[in-house]
């Protein structure tokens, strides 16, 4: 309860990055659902955006930054402009559900250093694509991660946070940020919190009445791309912190259980930097199960992808980390 004795007021920061057709149906929906403050954070230079945006609101402020500073600062740009009780802090793929904004209301109520991270299933479509398997995978990922939550404690909570929809006091968002600024990372932005959080002493519970539906994509190709970014950001969360979050080791080595073959597989994609044949073989397997609606030999392709190109961008993440360094401790003559 805010010093008034009253409900939390709200504020709404919502990140965005070049999705600027997305942005008036959320706006439009936080502010029905009776949201104090929506603070839209444009991810760098985004033209045009005030012949999209709906102007003229009080409780609306749209920040445009000058560059792009990735997920975790823009939600800060955010933070900083926030005059609510509690942030709500969400995604521009995900969609609000009935009562979204007064569930996290009612929660942060009760006051304390408490976190809530709501439920954002994926929503599929009727009809599975040939092209749809890194997402059907996501939510069955999503699914599982919700079951932990479940069946865990607050520390599993803040260990996997899941971002897109998820509230805590601005006060704690701002202690998170005092412990550990902020840093650009491509992937894993949320665990990063999660970590902070926990650090400052935060708890946090989950609650599937808090519902949100999240519309993600993403295609075999881009999803490709976005594994190796995950690779990156276990090495740059390695760094950040001097120690790997154990749950991410699964992604970046290979389980002793897993089968010597697809392992060995694994590890030739990710030693190759630029794909090579048995990378191209297993992407043609890919599309041609997509074509006959083989699900399983698909997703088993995307599984096997998904690891290799991982390890692949924490393999060369760590090579030019050692690089840097190396050039780095060199002294040049006459300096």
């Amino acid at each position: 309860v805010n010093g008034n004795g009253n409900a939390p007021t709200v504020t709404v920061v919502l990140p965005s990055y070049r999705r600027l057709h997305r942005l008036p149906p959320l706006i439009h929906e936080y502010r029905g659902q009776g949201a104090d403050q929506i603070v839209v954070v444009l991810d760098g230079p985004h033209e045009g955006w005030r012949d999209e945006l709906p102007l003229g609101d009080d409780a609306l402020e749209i920040v445009q930054l000058t560059e792009n500073v990735g997920l975790a600062r823009a939600r800060i740009a955010g933070l900083e402009r926030a005059r609510g009780d509690v942030v709500l802090a969400v995604d521009d793929d995900v969609i609000p559900g009935p009562g979204l904004v007064a569930r996290h209301r009612r929660f942060h109520a009760e006051g304390g250093a408490r976190v809530l991270q709501g439920y954002m299933p994926v929503s599929l479509p009727t009809r599975r694509g040939s092209d749809q398997a890194p997402t059907y995978l996501y939510a069955r990922d999503y699914d599982a991660q919700v079951a932990g939550w479940r069946r865990g404690d607050s520390d599993t909570i803040l260990g996997s946070l899941w971002g897109g929809n998820v509230s805590l006091p601005r006060s704690l968002y701002l202690a998170a940020e005092s412990f550990k600024a902020s840093e650009r990372l491509e992937y894993n932005e949320d665990l990063d919190l999660g970590i902070r959080l926990a650090r400052v002493g935060a708890t946090a519970v989950f609650d599937d009445r808090a519902i949100a539906a999240h519309h993600h994509a993403r295609g075999i190709t881009a999803y490709m791309r976005e594994c190796e970014v995950r690779g990156q950001a276990v090495a740059d969360l390695e760094r950040r912190w001097g120690e790997r979050p154990g749950q991410l080791t699964p992604m970046v080595t290979i389980p002793r259980s897993y089968s010597r073959v697809l392992g060995a597989i694994q590890r030739r994609i990710a030693d190759h930097d630029r794909g090579g044949a048995l990378q191209a073989a297993v992407v043609g397997a890919y599309r041609m199960s997509g074509a006959l609606h083989a699900w399983r030999l698909q997703d088993a392709a995307t599984r096997l992808l998904r690891r290799a190109l991982i390890m692949r961008g924490y393999r060369r993440a760590l090579e030019a980390e050692r690089t840097s360094r190396v050039d780095t401790a060199v002294v040049r003559p006459g300096t």
